[in-house]
């Protein structure tokens, strides 16, 4: 006699019904695993903070002085 689970499927309860139950909760698991791994790096992103050293800001500062250089030459009637 064959019993259903739940979803509709045959639930073997021999040696071969518990080696494939194994398989899929091993594979649920793996699953499980990777989400959690994928959620984790997605936080990480949305938590992590920038660095700008003092060598960046100079840099822009440099950039942006330059910039204004150049829109007051071409304004400049």
């Amino acid at each position: 006699e064959v019993e259903l689970s739940s979803d509709g499927s045959a639930v073997n309860t021999g040696p071969k019904g518990v080696i494939n139950d194994w398989r899929r909760f091993k594979q649920l698991e793996t699953e499980q695993r990777q989400e959690q791994r994928r959620e984790m790096e997605r936080l990480i992103k949305k938590l992590s903070m920038t660095c700008r050293s003092h060598l960046d800001d100079e840099t822009d500062k440099q950039k942006q002085k330059e910039l204004q250089e150049k829109i007051n030459g071409k304004v400049a009637w």
